[in-house]
């Protein structure tokens, strides 16, 4: 770091004024201070000192330095993860592209003097990892945006400390090609629902069990059947006339023991169960104490964790010497569920189907489970508008 020393006239206890060397900066707790000594090299020496002790020194109230902006950054994104917003994950991902890439390569710079040399020499730096295959395109991508999203903090309101998000003036990621990772059918032969009951029957806690029936049976988020009641479960009496529904309207926070709204707005969704699920619920709600409402509380009366339910599909894949065919860990039984539902053609359309599974994503749902699955009987009605227009002999 380059220091700025000025001399400066200081009159002594006998009133002479004699010139000395001066070097000012901003403290830790933001207050203007300054080393003052006749000798100039002294006051380089000392200055070393202190950033070297405590870092990138502030020498103007004005300066928005890359630490603060993050710090700034990572209250904001606390907040988002209070309110729902984001997962504690993506929050984690931010601060390790933080932490192993942005701060390092620029250093705690004050961000109003990042320019298109800076951002170009950052580019060319994630870019050459991505040539040496350090780092995939995704990665690159996500690095780049955490940075933006930095520096966006510094530029909406209530900070507003720059004007403009230099991140945003061109296309920075033109040259990161991310190619689509395609869709991987199920083999329902081979990985049929007897299959499914055997593994989750070899599941060693009968909770987990259960917790995993509900899972396969209705392709659940796992967040949001930790966290089901014994409010949750409609027309449950077995006298009753009305099919036996499960309630979704509520879901456990990633990283959290908080309870608040399901992951998007269609999560709030109501689905019909088998007979025999149903009876077998109501068999262990008899098993609950009187005045606990959830039905999968861990010891210390919290939301039975995820890690207890991957736990249990390990052991028993392990008994059983299998390996799924999709590496979704407790996402798993959603994934093989909806997979199912598009196999069978209970849900025909991505519509219906997004319905079903709580998502806002219909080309998702479509690319990954309609069209993965999609049957061609109506296709096989074109055989005579073919056999029309294409006479080969």
């Amino acid at each position: 770091m380059e220091l700025n020393l000025n001399k400066v006239p200081i009159k002594d206890k006998k009133g002479n004024v004699k010139m000395y060397w001066r070097w000012n900066y901003i403290g830790a707790n933001n207050k203007p201070l300054a080393i003052t000594k006749i000798n100039k090299a002294k006051v380089k020496e000392k200055a070393q000192t202190i950033i070297k002790e405590i870092g990138f020194i502030k020498t103007s109230t004005h300066e928005v330095l890359l630490n603060e902006a993050y710090e700034s950054f990572e209250k904001r994104l606390k907040y988002k993860i209070r309110e729902g917003v984001i997962e504690v994950g993506h929050a984690r991902d931010y601060g390790s592209f933080y932490a192993n890439h942005i701060l390092p390569y620029f250093n705690n710079v004050d961000i109003r003097n990042l320019g298109e040399q800076e951002i170009n020499g950052f580019v060319k730096y994630l870019t050459d990892k991505l040539f040496k295959n350090e780092l995939k395109a995704k990665t690159i991508r996500k690095i780049f945006n955490t940075l933006s999203a930095i520096l966006q903090n510094q530029v909406d309101p209530p900070n507003r400390k720059i004007n403009r998000n230099i991140c945003k003036d061109a296309n920075w990621m033109t040259m990161v090609v991310t190619s689509r990772t395609k869709p991987e059918r199920i083999d329902f032969d081979y990985w049929n629902m007897d299959l499914m009951k055997n593994i989750i029957h070899n599941i060693p806690r009968y909770k987990v069990q259960l917790i995993c029936k509900i899972l396969l049976e209705c392709a659940l988020r796992p967040s949001e059947a930790r966290c089901l009641t014994i409010d949750d479960l409609l027309n449950f009496d077995v006298s009753s006339n009305l099919p036996p529904i499960i309630d979704i309207n509520k879901s456990v926070k990633s990283g959290t023991k908080k309870i608040g709204d399901p992951k998007t707005d269609n999560g709030f969704r109501q689905l019909v169960i088998s007979n025999d699920l149903r009876d077998e619920i109501n068999k262990y709600v008899k098993t609950l104490p009187k005045d606990q409402k959830h039905l999968f509380l861990d010891k210390t009366n919290s939301p039975i964790r995820l890690e207890a339910i991957i736990r249990g599909m390990d052991k028993s894949l392990n008994k059983l010497d299998l390996t799924l065919p999709i590496k979704r860990k407790g996402y798993f039984w959603r994934h093989y569920t909806a997979s199912f539902w598009a196999y069978t053609s209970k849900y025909k359309n991505a519509i219906d189907l997004a319905k079903a599974l709580g998502d806002k994503s219909i080309d998702f749902v479509q690319e990954n489970y309609i069209a993965l699955y999609l049957k061609s009987e109506k296709e096989v009605e074109n055989v005579d508008y073919q056999n029309k227009h294409f006479n080969w002999k």
